[in-house]
C-alpha cells in the first residue's frame, strides 16, 4: 500500500505538469501551422481539427495511469495479494521486534499513506480543471471563432464542473486507504485479545474482558 499511494502521488502531480506539457506542445504545433490572408488585410491560422489531441494527450494519459493505479491498490487489498516483487517485501519487513512496535510502524505508514492520497487530489484537482479548461476553450475556437465575449464565460464553469466526476473518485481513493486500517485495527484488537488470554490462562493477571 506504500508503494501503491506513493506512486499514485507521484502520477498525480505527473498530471498537472502533462497537461501544462501538452499546451506547450499544442502551442508549438500552433505556431508552425500556415497563415492565410483575410480580404487582404488581417491573418488567421488554420487550426487543424487534431490539434485538441495534442493539447489532452498528455493529461489524459496520466490520469489514465492515476486512476489506474488506485483501481490496483484497491484490488490488491480485496484479493488479499501484493503486486511487489521478494526485493521489494525484504525492504519494507520491519526489524524482528515486538508486536507492539511492529504495529506503530504499520499505523505510520498508514497514516503516511493517507496524507499523501489526500494531498494528491490538489494537482489532480487543478490539472483535470486545467484540461477541461483547454480543451473546452480550444473546440469553442474551432466550432465557434466569432462568438462573443459570453462564451468564454463557459469555458470556466466547464471546466469546475467538470471536477464534480472526481468527486466519486475521491470517494474511492479514501476508502482503499480505510480498508487497510480497518484490516489493522480488526488486527490489533485481536492480538490484544489474545495477549489478554494468555495473561489470564497463564500469568492469572484476570479475565479477559
Amino acid at each position: 500500500m506504500a508503494r501503491s499511494t506513493n506512486r499514485f502521488s507521484w502520477l498525480s502531480w505527473g498530471l498537472l505538469f502533462a497537461v501544462y506539457l501538452g499546451l506547450l506542445l499544442w502551442g508549438i504545433v500552433f505556431s508552425l501551422l500556415p497563415v492565410k490572408s483575410t480580404n487582404g488585410v488581417g491573418t488567421s491560422i488554420l487550426a487543424p481539427w487534431w490539434d485538441v489531441f495534442i493539447l489532452a494527450g498528455p493529461g489524459v494519459v496520466l490520469l489514465y495511469f492515476v486512476i489506474r493505479e488506485a483501481v490496483i491498490g484497491h484490488r490488491e487489498f480485496s484479493l488479499g495479494t501484493s503486486g511487489s516483487t521478494k526485493d521489494d517485501r525484504a525492504e519494507l519487513e520491519p526489524a524482528p521486534t515486538g508486536w507492539t512496535e511492529t504495529i506503530q510502524r504499520c499505523q505510520q505508514r498508514l497514516t503516511h499513506s493517507k496524507s499523501e492520497v489526500e494531498w494528491s487530489f490538489v494537482p489532480l484537482f487543478l490539472g483535470c480543471a486545467s484540461l477541461a479548461w483547454f480543451v473546452v476553450a480550444n473546440v469553442q475556437s474551432v466550432l465557434f471563432p466569432g462568438a462573443g465575449p459570453i462564451v468564454f464565460l463557459v469555458n470556466p464553469v466547464v471546466a469546475f464542473g467538470s471536477l464534480l466526476l472526481l468527486l466519486p473518485f475521491y470517494r474511492y481513493a479514501q476508502q482503499w486507504v480505510a480498508g487497510y486500517q480497518r484490516l489493522l485495527d480488526r488486527q490489533v484488537g485481536e492480538l490484544s485479545k489474545l495477549e489478554a488470554e494468555f495473561l489470564w490462562r497463564f500469568a492469572g493477571a484476570g479475565v479477559p474482558g
